[in-house]
């Protein structure tokens, strides 16, 4: 007896097939990206220092602590900067000048690129402050997946407080990132991280 196939059982044949190569295309690249997680985040960017524009791609060849935070912070920013000012400092001439600290804030319409830079050099001289228009800080903040959220505070002078998110980006010298540092890691962890990824 002849068999024949119904277009239905064609039709779901096909199907079963396009799964079947989707499934394998994702695990290929669920494999590539094994090593590291974080390599589709991130990317070059262009904002405003004191100096005037600064890219990350200036950066190019340098281990980059990337944080975002704001200078009317209270607590969790002074903290993040000051740890970031001390793993520099721990390291040898040499490993210094192969790192840099950017500070990103997410509050520019209190945080001027000179204000910004002032309160980033008042940690260390090797972090450097950026600001921008809230476009371009939103536009950033996307790139990085980083959450930040104006609040009215009633009971400050300051009229409001923003909430965002606590991690340092740990970029390598060729511009990707390779970690995202967490407010409770130690000096000694972030400091270990960063020394991984110096060039030589």
């Amino acid at each position: 007896m002849k068999r024949t196939f119904e277009p239905v059982s064609v039709l779901v044949m096909l199907a079963l097939t396009a799964i079947a190569v989707g499934a394998g295309l994702w695990w290929h690249q669920r494999s590539a990206d094994a090593d590291n997680p974080y390599a589709h985040l991130g990317g070059d960017f262009t904002l405003t220092s004191a100096s005037g524009p600064v890219s990350l791609s200036d950066f190019q060849g340098q281990v980059v602590m990337l944080y975002f935070g704001f200078t009317s912070c209270p607590d969790v920013c002074p903290t993040d900067l000051a740890r970031m000012s001390a793993v520099i400092s721990g390291l040898t001439t040499a490993e210094a000048a192969q790192v840099a600290g950017v500070f990103v804030t997410v509050d520019p319409e209190r945080d001027t690129p000179e204000r910004a830079s002032e309160y980033a050099r008042f940690f260390s001289p090797y972090i450097i402050g950026l600001s921008g228009t809230p476009q371009e800080i939103e536009a950033v903040a996307r790139q990085y997946y980083v959450i930040y959220n104006r609040i009215k505070y009633a009971g400050s002078a300051l009229g409001y407080t923003i909430d965002h998110t606590a991690t340092t980006y740990l970029i390598d010298a060729r511009g990707v990132i390779r970690d995202r540092l967490q407010h409770d890691a130690s000096v000694d962890e972030v400091r270990r991280a960063v020394r991984n990824l110096i060039p030589g």
